[in-house]
């Protein structure tokens, strides 16, 4: 199978205060840290972001498009993630830039879980992950429609034909603290962090 990657990178940060992409995380920022990330275990890597959003410098081998429908949603950010790099890859792995502990090993547990499978979502203390989620690009029809049908929540993936759920106990068998999932939304879980990877 080959894993591409979708790191998206258009949220206005609003309950931060500044959006997050720019945000400083060891020798770089949240976003580049993502993008340099997924280009170590996935190719190709498509960065999406707001038409005229102001971003850090990026990595030169990842891609960057704009989401066709700002202020929609993930989902169709997703969609358009997935149409720049359809033809490429057989599945994405799709992720927030608010999600620093994501890891190479990360994703390869994940695809390992998806199998043969349509889509795999982290699902822990009965919340759904889907921005930090393998799908196959063959949903990308199915995506269109729901995004057309006015479906706005990225959690609507989760209930398309053949994509899984991977239960918690099967998240903590990789990730025993389930670091993975921590976003980085406020200040105050951006210092903590921060803290906890060492850098203050």
């Amino acid at each position: 199978m080959i894993l591409g990657a979708i790191v998206l990178a258009g949220g206005s940060g609003s309950r931060m205060g500044t959006p997050k992409a720019g945000l400083r995380w060891r020798d770089g920022t949240l976003l580049l840290h993502s993008v340099v990330t997924m280009l170590d275990c996935t190719w190709p890597c498509v960065v999406v972001a707001r038409p005229g959003q102001e971003l850090p410098p990026l990595h030169t081998e990842c891609e960057l498009v704009f989401d066709e429908h700002p202020g929609e949603g993930p989902l169709a950010a997703i969609a358009t993630g997935m149409r720049a790099v359809a033809g490429h890859c057989d599945a994405v792995f799709v992720v927030g830039c608010d999600l620093p502990f994501v890891t190479a090993e990360t994703v390869a547990a994940l695809a390992e879980a998806l199998g043969s499978g349509r889509g795999i979502v982290p699902e822990a203390g009965g919340v759904l992950h889907p921005l930090c989620a393998i799908y196959r690009t063959e949903l990308l029809p199915e995506i269109e429609r729901l995004v057309e049908g006015g479906e706005r929540r990225a959690q609507a993936l989760a209930d398309l034909p053949g994509v899984a759920r991977l239960p918690e106990d099967r998240l903590r068998a990789f990730d025993p603290e389930l670091r993975f999932l921590r976003d980085v939304d406020t200040p105050e879980s951006y210092d903590a962090a921060r803290r906890d990877d060492g850098q203050i």
